[in-house]
């Protein structure tokens, strides 16, 4: 039998860090950020410097790739937060929905104020500002996001505990095997 794992999928800045560490504590089960795991096997101090050093799509190889060992790896139990393009690629999403995935969503003005308080280098995926950037890119993932995921889990504006809170019982309520009917 597999290793249980829970994927978290959804834009940046929408909390699946801070949410997947909170519910692996919850659950005494270990958390694995993929853009972490990408940077520390990649040798970069961030996905973002990796992303402005070989550009998209090579950034999306090396993305794929890891993400692909990370899910091989007979591991404890975990939450695994991916970035918020790894439903870019198709192959990307055939294993995705394989697992239970949890699509997280927060309107764009709260992910725009996010990302505009963020430190963390984030090079921009397209030629506009961060509230176009954040339109186009949820308009374009939403539907692989659903894909993967199903219906979303929105957090709306909830501060930490609320949206943890509701995470938890949408995952119950949704995997049989996370105490579901």
């Amino acid at each position: 039998m597999s290793t249980p794992v829970l994927v978290l999928v959804g834009l940046r800045c929408v909390g699946k860090t801070t949410l997947g560490s909170a519910l692996a504590n919850r659950l005494g089960w270990e958390f694995l950020d993929l853009d972490a795991e990408l940077a520390r096997r990649t040798g970069f101090s961030s996905a973002g410097a990796l992303l402005a050093q070989v550009g998209l799509e090579e950034f999306r190889d090396q993305e794929q790739e890891v993400l692909l060992a990370v899910l091989k790896e007979d591991s404890v139990p975990r939450i695994l937060a991916t970035g918020g393009g790894v439903v870019e690629r198709e192959e990307n999403r055939v294993q995705l929905r394989s697992l239970p995935c949890v699509w997280l969503d927060t309107p764009v003005d709260i992910l725009v104020a996010r990302a505009e308080q963020d430190s963390v280098l984030r090079p921009s995926l397209t030629d506009h500002g961060t509230v176009q950037e954040f339109e186009q890119l949820h308009k374009r993932r939403a539907p692989w996001y659903e894909q993967v995921a199903g219906p979303a889990v929105e957090l709306g504006g909830l501060e930490p505990d609320g949206a943890l809170d509701l995470l938890w019982a949408r995952v119950r309520e949704r995997f049989e095997h996370f105490g579901g009917q």
